[in-house]
């Protein structure tokens, strides 16, 4: 069954290329770019390579007004109880705009060593006192766990909503099914897409699912493929014009998983090649699969905001109309 909520897109932040970690004029020209073109939220990635994510949020809330801010925080970075105090401030400045992804991933790089299992109780105890600490409640919260104690935390929360949280789809069932409103699904071929999203509804019919997608926009077709080849690092790739190709002969379609669809190896993302029309029909055929929102991460430029804006979304506007956007 075509799933008929509506679809919500997502632009990435490049937070975690060195010439962007430290050009904060640049993040809010971009932000503010994802609101003009009429995009859902600006996706703030964190991570040790990356800037602090908590912190370019709270810079952009001054500088937008309706974008949503979606913010990625590995959970060692920050303690429970202290994330839901910052979320709360960020809540209230941004006019409940946030929402929030806890990655599964670089555990090390911040200090913790723990095995599958013990992560797997630790992230459960984390998402227990955050989401607490995070619903309306006058009185302070008492945890005694095996990795957090607490006492009387949270005691001046305010009644702010909660954010939406993300979870990714290697987190064990249990904690996605229990406390995350998304699933951020791996990359992969259409067709695995749509299994995932069906077993994931029969364990959690609730659940929204989520995806990243690179996007490279073309005039037409050849010209899409030939910056498709200009940009990604293929070894071994001919550096001549492909434009007066045959579709059949463009060397970098050899990866072509999907009308449309280059994945260079397993586990890398799915970048979306093609003219606004084709790329329209590709969204339209993902959000079929039952997703929801796509993460999309395009180059850093202003221009290639506004041109999704301009050339793509009139596409879809039939299915999702301009006020939902």
């Amino acid at each position: 069954m075509t799933d008929r909520t509506p679809l919500h897109f997502s632009w990435l932040l490049p937070l975690c290329t060195p010439d962007w970690a430290a050009r904060p004029g640049q993040w809010i020209q971009l932000a503010q770019a994802v609101e003009y073109a009429g995009l859902d939220s600006l996706w703030i990635p964190g991570g040790a390579l990356c800037a602090d994510s908590l912190g370019v949020a709270a810079a952009l809330c001054a500088h937008t007004r309706r974008v949503q801010l979606s913010v990625s925080v590995p959970p060692e970075v920050m303690l429970p109880a202290a994330l839901a105090t910052t979320l709360q401030s960020l809540q209230s400045i941004s006019g409940h705009r946030v929402h929030l992804h806890l990655p599964n991933s670089e555990r090390s790089a911040f200090g913790e060593w723990l095995n599958r299992d013990q992560r797997s109780e630790r992230i459960g105890e984390y998402l227990h006192i955050l989401q607490q600490l995070l619903a309306p409640n006058e009185g302070g919260l008492d945890y005694q766990g095996l990795y957090f104690q607490l006492e009387n935390a949270g005691v001046a929360r305010r009644e702010l909503p909660a954010p939406t949280l993300v979870l990714d789809d290697s987190h064990s069932h249990a904690l996605v099914a229990e406390h995350a409103q998304t699933c951020l699904l791996a990359p992969g071929h259409p067709q695995w897409l749509g299994k995932e999203i069906q077993r994931w509804r029969a364990i959690q019919p609730s659940l929204k699912f989520a995806c990243t997608f690179g996007l490279i926009l073309g005039d037409s077709e050849d010209l899409a493929w030939e910056t498709a080849a200009s940009l990604l690092p293929v070894p071994d790739l001919p550096t001549e014009s492909f434009a007066t190709l045959p579709r059949a002969r463009h060397p970098l379609r050899q990866w072509e998983v999907h009308p449309n669809l280059l994945q260079l190896a397993p586990g890398q993302p799915l970048i979306l090649v093609g003219t606004p029309p084709q790329i329209a029909t590709r969204l339209q055929e993902l959000h079929g699969l039952g997703l929801n929102h796509l993460i999309l991460e395009g180059g850093p430029a202003v221009r290639d905001v506004l041109r999704f804006g301009e050339q793509v979304l009139p596409h879809l506007r039939k299915e999702r109309p301009h006020h939902e956007c």
